[in-house]
């Protein structure tokens, strides 16, 4: 999508689109399309209509992603969310999908939009509240933690669950090859991409994860970027997982090390004297959610290859992000976010690595 495509055209454009694909001329908003949180590289709008098709019929919501995505990034994103969906699991499900960017501007889905909230989105907006009100937030802490780690644990038990070859039958059934999802092919994927950007201080992560690699378990679905704010509940049951762009068949230790990475280094807008706190409970949260895979052999070095590796996709990110020349909006893209990866990349390696600025 383009920056000259306003909320206000895509309003529109949706309308039309809709009226066309179902043969309904006379289709309008009963719920008119309204900015949602969330979507660093999509704009995502909830909406509803009057007077659909069953399918459309409920609380509705547009993943709309930028022009210049992957051109499998749709299909695959509706392939994964369906698949899971038929397997029982709190995945939304796609009803519409377009791979082209005539319509809007960019390829889309169009999903069910399922009911709740972000875990932890308690503590939305503490940047922008009063030190009073920061402070009765930080207070609520323990109770918070209790929910968001019951509810965490349960979304993610109950993804590794799931049995792998049900999963990747059915993306294949959609037209999505399961071999894209490996972990294997994860990494390649990041190796070409430092190569082609020229990103040369990220070499030295390259060959480390390379000559680190941990002891294969035995393969699970894997969201890619399992932290609280991708899982949903409503009065204190989980009702959905969303953002399944990362979703990757690894090891058990994929996720937990990717959580506990994410909660490290993603930079937190709080009063100073509150971060050093928040930062603390962020951590000790994501220690605590990966315990479950602490029986395995080689745990601890799994959990850390991991870390290591989330921390080469967020900086990669931002890398390519740059050598594109786009200014995008992503948690990691500025300085303080860089900062943090490179940081915690040398504390898990030792390594010094670095990004063209």
């Amino acid at each position: 999508m383009t920056s000259a495509v306003t909320d206000e055209d895509i309003v529109r454009a949706l309308l039309d689109y809709l009226r066309s694909a179902i043969a309904r001329p006379a289709l309008a908003y009963a719920e008119a399309p309204t900015r949602m949180s969330g979507g660093y590289d999509a704009t995502i709008l909830r909406f509803s209509l009057q007077d659909a098709p069953e399918a459309l019929s409920g609380p509705l919501v547009l993943r709309l992603f930028q022009a210049n995505v992957d051109a499998q990034r749709a299909p695959r994103e509706a392939a994964v969310q369906n698949a899971l969906a038929e397997l029982g699991y709190p995945a939304p499900r796609v009803f519409v999908t377009e791979a082209r960017v005539e319509a809007l501007g960019g390829p889309f889905i169009i999903m069910e939009r399922v009911p709740g909230r972000p875990l932890g989105s308690e503590f939305e907006g503490l940047s922008i509240k009063g030190f009073g009100q920061a402070v009765n937030m930080v207070r609520q802490i323990p109770r918070v933690r209790r929910e968001m780690f019951r509810l965490w644990d349960e979304a993610q038990t109950r993804l590794q669950a799931l049995p792998v070859k049900d999963f990747v039958d059915r993306i294949e059934r959609a037209g999505i090859s399961g071999e894209n999802f490996t972990f294997d092919a994860n990494f390649a994927s990041q190796r070409a991409a430092v190569e082609e950007f020229g990103l040369d201080g990220l070499r030295p992560v390259i060959d480390w994860l390379n000559g680190h690699r941990p002891p294969p378990q035995n393969p699970v679905i894997s969201h890619g970027d399992f932290q609280p704010l991708n899982v949903l509940a409503d009065h204190g049951r989980l009702t959905g997982v969303i953002d399944w762009v990362k979703t990757t068949i690894a090891d058990p230790a994929f996720d937990y090390g990717a959580a506990m990475a994410i909660l490290a280094t993603v930079p937190i807008h709080v009063p100073a004297v509150l971060s050093p706190g928040m930062r603390a409970f962020m951590n000790n949260l994501a220690r605590t959610h990966s315990n479950r895979c602490r029986s395995m052999p080689d745990s601890d070095a799994a959990l850390r290859y991991y870390q290591v590796f989330n921390c080469l996709v967020q900086l990669l990110s931002v890398g390519r992000s740059r050598a594109q020349g786009k200014m995008t909006h992503g948690v990691y893209n500025s300085p303080v976010g860089v900062a943090n990866l490179i940081n915690h990349v040398h504390l898990l390696t030792g390594l010094d690595v670095s990004l063209p600025a």
